[in-house]
């Protein structure tokens, strides 16, 4: 039940502390017209002035919040427009009670103490509810009247036997019947054939303005638990719904007691007769406001008044979720309202209340049924709901866009919505103004409906699906994917537009386009015949095209690493008869440098190859690594004086260098085993005497120095 009192609190401050400033932000349309009855010209559609945009959440669930757009607007903030008058402002609440644990707790059948009538005159205690502090207290009331179907029971000094005849007089000759007829019976829980009405200033936090309790009935009082008054009651305020001052209006009282006798039948129609759960609350008091409308035969002003003025109705306000935590008016507004659109559009009159009362299905799919049954067989819930939010804004004379006609109605004024987008309940909507040409984006909730009004509509709204686009690389020049058939495709590249095409049937598209540097963001999207845009396609360029085959400075046997130059961000692999021999990444300056870890005979073939961060693979650059090591110094056999060939070992292949001085005195190549013989002239004794190898890759050696000796 706390839930009570935070709705309380949250009005009262709201309705006490707002700012002027706040009230002047008015949205109401005035007429000039009198013919029109102060209804504005935009709102009927025959005489369009304007485009409207109609957006709802058909979702029957109302903790479902489906976006229309991207920004959210808060369902529990609300202001009201200044000229509301105070009646308005009361709330009639139906305190809830868990039935099913009490299940075997209920009174009906039993003996109780109060069963025999009582006399006027006699006093009881009852156990009633302090919505400002939140507790139960207990009160000692003296019955002042009974009569055929009532008791009467005061606890105000300014209440008088009176007031109680008077209102009881009112409650047995028009209210019970209204009720009991287009609803269905009460319950008898202790057997007397009588409904108590205790009277008395219900402690609600009211101080001269704002929202106030003006009654409330409590299911509790109909089993056999701890607090409960153990019989059919009705508690009625006295203090501000029957006057401010010490004369009291008791005739303010009546439909609130209309109001909580729907409350009384419903619970005991659904829960003690069907043995079923308590009727969603929407719907429970939106019967509610129909019986009061039933007894006092005319529409509940106070609840349009409401409506027209509610910010939060604007913003989109669920019809389903009972906000007692925010506009909780707006709820009975709405609620309210809906029902008697129910009830016009079904052409039943009062008798589909008792129908959808009857119905087992204590929610939506009541009424579902019976729209079903009476409006259109193919109706569901949801449309119901759209359709009701368009008579909300039209209110034609026939069709599915009014109250057929209903006197009292046209005061409804439209209530639009000037944000970008919203977010909504299920059962929430909007209505903005529209210049027509409104595309209906993709990236709505599944639940949400658009519907337009004004001229040249119907029309197509609804966007084309995002395009399916298939990969496009650097080496590309057509973009190819899937779109809505006769669609337009466009490609773009930031504000750059680099080609379109169109649909085909089967939904293929391919547009010509120049090639695009791999990382450009390409957007596709469609645009229909209707003019209508679709959610774009992000695409980016992927790098399909392969690096440069890298550079390689000379390598040798005596080098330990392979550099050169290759992609920016590549990595250079180096291998050697099949395997892989090194590896490395080039810097952003495409500068490598691969280490071996060991060095490479000379003439060994090595490969280089660049793999980008694509995975594209360069062509191989084959490198011979070059000799730059030279021979080993000469072994030289004995040389003398009677020589006259110079023997030894080197290198094999290399050429083999004699000489004494500056002269060269003979040369020779060394065999396959590196064996050589130069061929030289007799040398004198003491002769020095140099001999080097020179390679085939002309690395030369030490010289070998031997003195010639004496034979």
């Amino acid at each position: 039940m706390r839930h009570i009192k935070r709705a309380l609190i949250c009005i009262l401050i709201i309705l006490l502390s707002a700012p002027a400033s706040a009230f002047a932000e008015t949205e109401i349309e005035v007429d000039s017209n009198p013919s029109m009855q102060g209804e504005p010209a935009a709102n009927v559609l025959n005489q369009p002035a304007k485009n409207y945009m109609l957006i709802s959440n058909e979702s029957v669930n109302p903790n479902s919040k489906q976006s229309t757009g991207t920004p959210v607007i808060n369902n529990e903030k609300y202001l009201l427009e200044k000229n509301v008058r105070p009646e308005a402002f009361r709330m009639d609440v139906n305190l809830p009670f868990d039935t099913e644990k009490f299940e075997d707790r209920k009174l009906h059948g039993r003996s109780l103490m109060y069963k025999s009538l009582m006399k006027v005159g006699a006093t009881r205690y009852f156990s009633v509810f302090d919505f400002d502090k939140f507790i139960e207290y207990k009160i000692q009331a003296r019955l002042l009247y009974t009569g055929k179907k009532v008791n009467v029971w005061g606890y105000d000094k300014n209440f008088t036997k009176e007031h109680a005849k008077k209102l009881g007089n009112e409650f047995d000759e028009k209210i019970y019947p209204a009720v009991t007829e287009n609803f269905g019976p009460e319950s008898d829980v202790d057997g007397d054939g009588k409904i108590n009405i205790l009277c008395y200033d219900i402690k609600d936090g009211f101080e001269y303005s704002g929202g106030y309790i003006a009654g409330y009935f409590y299911s509790r009082d109909l089993y056999d638990v701890p607090g409960s008054n153990r019989s059919e009651i009705f508690y009625i305020d006295t203090y501000p719904t029957m006057g401010l001052g010490s004369k009291k209006d008791v005739a303010a009282a009546y439909s609130t007691l209309a109001h909580e006798f729907q409350h009384m039948v419903n619970f005991n129609q659904n829960v003690l007769v069907e043995g079923g759960k308590e009727m969603d609350p929407w719907l429970d008091e939106g019967l509610s406001m129909a019986a009061e409308q039933i007894y006092t035969g005319s529409v509940l002003r106070d609840r349009i008044d409401y409506y027209n003025s509610s910010y939060s109705v604007t913003n989109g306000h669920s019809l389903l979720y009972w906000d007692d935590d925010g506009d909780v008016l707006a709820n009975y507004s709405l609620s309210y309202l809906f029902m008697q659109y129910v009830k016009a559009q079904s052409k039943q009159g009062d008798a589909i209340f008792k129908e959808i009362i009857r119905d087992k299905s204590n929610n939506y799919k009541a009424v579902e049924k019976a729209a079903k049954k009476y409006i259109d067989p193919k109706l569901t819930f949801g449309t119901l709901m759209t359709n009701f939010r368009g008579a909300l804004l039209l209110k034609e004379k026939s069709g599915k866009y009014g109250f057929n006609s209903e006197p009292g109605f046209n005061t409804i004024r439209p209530r639009i919505y000037k944000g970008s987008s919203a977010n909504l309940r299920g059962g929430g909507a909007v209505v903005k103004e529209a210049t027509g040409k409104e595309t209906i984006p993709t990236s709505k909730g599944k639940n949400i409906k658009y519907t337009f009004f004004g001229p040249g509509e119907p029309r197509d709204h609804t966007a084309p699906a995002r395009p399916v686009v298939q990969k496009v690389s650097d080496r590309d020049t057509v973009v190819k994917g899937t779109a809505e058939a006769g669609a337009t495709v466009y490609v773009k590249a930031g504000t750059a537009s680099l080609g379109k095409a169109v649909s085909d049937s089967k939904k293929s598209f391919s547009a010509a386009i120049k090639k695009q540097k791999a990382g450009t963001k390409l957007q596709v999207y469609a645009v229909d015949k209707a003019g209508n845009k679709s959610d774009a396609a992000a695409v980016t360029v992927i790098d399909k095209t392969p690096p440069a085959m890298p550079t390689v400075s000379k390598v040798s046997n005596r080098d330990l690493k392979v550099s050169g130059k290759a992609e920016t961000g590549s990595k250079v692999t180096v291998t050697a008869g099949g395997k892989i021999i090194g590896s490395g990444m080039a810097d952003k300056a495409g500068k490598y440098a691969v280490n071996l870890k060991a060095r490479r005979k000379a003439g060994t073939a090595l490969y280089v190859k660049a793999a980008d961060k694509a995975g594209n693979i360069s062509k191989e650059r084959k490198v011979i690594v070059l000799d730059k090591i030279p021979p080993k110094v000469p072994e030289v056999n004995k040389v003398t004086n009677k020589t006259t060939a110079v023997k030894g070992k080197t290198e094999k292949g290399a050429t083999v260098y004699v000489k004494a001085g500056k002269k060269v005195l003979g040369t020779a190549k060394a065999n396959d085993k590196g064996s050589f013989t130069v061929k030289i002239k007799k040398q004198r004794v003491g002769t020095l005497l140099e001999i080097y190898a020179k390679d085939q890759a002309g690395n030369t050696s030490k010289a070998a120095k031997v003195t010639v000796k004496k034979a």
